[in-house]
């Protein structure tokens, strides 16, 4: 049953989200806020589930963030961190709640660049030359090493327990993954127009950084407790349970892809 709940999801989104990628503009930022909103509200819920308890005045003012980071210079960002430090704080001050608030406004931090400023880099990649091929070869590639890192690690994994964050992935998989981000990578250049270079970047940004991502957020949710983000999504988890390797893999293309300009 979890399986068929897996595959069903996976038949309406993978078509969806192609489409969303490859168009870009307003289609993909719009769906990327939408997705963005749902991960904050999962972070808040998740740290609620801590005991630390994030007022949902956060999540709009971590939107804030996002869409500074999407369409504003730096100084924008800069003012929006301000103002979530600044309420968050403020909220605590004039509450005269004193325990408690370092962890509210450090973890409020962590939400606001884990999701709302790395989200906004998959967006960021579709707007340079060429973006909307390039960042659909990176969804697609990160696709794949997270399958072939699942399979080879399954079926061939012996060395695991490297990471206490998920003791279940293996060294093998990891490998397993990276080699196949790079045949990803390489075949999508020979499909679309994009450089031997770029190609290189997806796929270390997908297989290695992509990876990583996987299992940063498997250490925030153990340290939380939770087993999934949320279960909005049957058989995959929370938004952030689909997206942890993206969400990761994207600023590490984008600042590659920047340093190469």
């Amino acid at each position: 049953m979890e399986l068929i709940k897996r595959f069903g999801v996976a038949l309406v989104f993978i078509p969806l989200l192609l489409f969303l990628f490859s168009s870009g503009g307003y289609w993909l930022a719009g769906f990327v806020a939408i997705i963005t909103f749902i991960g904050l509200d999962e972070m808040r819920k998740m740290y609620n589930n801590k005991g630390v308890n994030i007022p949902w005045i956060m999540v709009p003012l971590a939107m804030v963030i996002f869409f500074a980071s999407l369409y504003g210079p730096p100084i924008y960002l800069l003012s929006a961190f301000f103002l979530l430090f600044v309420v968050m704080l403020g909220l605590d001050l004039f509450q005269n709640r004193i325990n408690g608030a370092s962890e509210r406004i450090a973890y409020s931090l962590v939400a606001a660049v884990y999701v709302a400023v790395f989200m906004s880099t998959i967006y960021k990649v579709s707007e340079l030359n060429n973006g909307t091929v390039l960042i659909t070869g990176l969804l697609i590639t990160t696709w794949i090493t997270d399958s072939a890192a699942y399979f080879v690690g399954m079926n061939l994994g012996k060395h695991r327990e490297i990471f206490k964050a998920s003791p279940k992935k293996s060294l093998e998989g990891f490998i397993g993954g990276l080699l196949f981000a790079f045949i990803s990578a390489i075949g999508y250049m020979f499909v679309k127009d994009t450089t031997l270079l770029q190609a290189i970047f997806m796929a270390v940004a997908a297989g290695i950084f992509g990876q990583i991502g996987d299992l940063m957020e498997s250490i925030l949710k153990r340290d939380i407790g939770v087993k999934d983000s949320s279960s909005l999504l049957p058989g995959h988890g929370g938004i952030l349970d689909r997206f942890d390797s993206l969400m990761v893999s994207a600023p590490a293309f984008l600042l590659m892809l920047i340093f190469i300009n």
